[in-house]
């Protein structure tokens, strides 16, 4: 769960301060995608995806929610030496070898996010970001043991709406690029969740315009965490969701 790993102990350090109304303010991260580019907007940065590498642009005075007084954490994981779930798509299946994830994000409000987020989800990370902006590079090789690349944008907004509920929007999209630059699989997977106030009427699902799809258990041995969309080590949503598939 490479998303949210090691993100508890920065979180008991980071001294998250009580919610603040600004955090209302921020409105969301905004996509748009084609079969080889992805553009994105959020609250106080850009990106910009391609087969030929990931750009980025932080505008920390404007990121997240500055007014809550929390500071922007910024963390890059090595990829080398450990052992990932590997991609599985319709044209291979990718194993990691080498490469990083750079993640940056911002907490806004120290709350529960509401059922069925689980309990070991909570504890690892209990606040929400506001926004989360990851990018993924790495080496990988398939079953022949060709040598591709896999570029991600893993991005993640999460706030209290005006009435009190939760909102999340959970936006990961990628390529599987050739060593003579075609992209081989897409990746293209969009969690949304919506409830009232308390976890009232929670809807949420995944949308999946991609090539790459797979599932995995957790092993959190908690209910609901047995079939979680996932792609390689990333997840979606940390719990079982419907999966749409809109037009290709």
């Amino acid at each position: 769960m490479i998303r949210f790993a090691v993100v508890a102990g920065v979180v008991l350090g980071a001294g998250l301060m009580a919610p603040g109304a600004s955090a209302q303010e921020i409105q969301d991260v905004h996509v748009k995608e084609s079969k080889g580019r992805v553009a994105a907007v959020g609250p106080g940065f850009t990106l910009k995806l391609t087969r030929h590498g990931i750009t980025t642009n932080v505008v920390d005075e404007e990121f997240g929610d500055p007014a809550t007084g929390n500071e922007i954490v910024r963390q890059v994981i090595d990829l080398a030496g450990r052992t990932f779930r590997p991609f599985v798509c319709e044209n291979g299946t990718y194993t990691i070898k080498s490469g990083t994830f750079e993640r940056t994000w911002r907490f806004s409000l120290l709350e529960r996010r509401p059922a069925p987020y689980p309990e070991r989800f909570h504890a690892g990370f209990p606040g929400f970001v506001t926004p989360f902006l990851g990018e993924f590079d790495a080496t990988v090789t398939d079953e022949t043991g060709e040598t591709l690349r896999v570029l991600i944008s893993d991005l993640a907004y999460e706030a209290r709406t005006e009435n009190g509920g939760f909102r999340g929007t959970y936006p990961i999209h990628g390529f599987v690029v050739d060593q003579k630059g075609k992209i081989r699989d897409r990746i293209s997977l969009f969690g949304r969740f919506r409830s009232g106030p308390g976890g009232a009427n929670a809807t949420y699902w995944i949308e999946d315009r991609g090539t790459c799809h797979q599932t995995a258990d957790l092993g959190w041995g908690e209910p609901n965490t047995d079939r979680v969309v996932v792609t390689g080590p990333l997840l979606v949503l940390p719990f079982n969701s419907p999966v749409i598939t809109p037009g290709r």
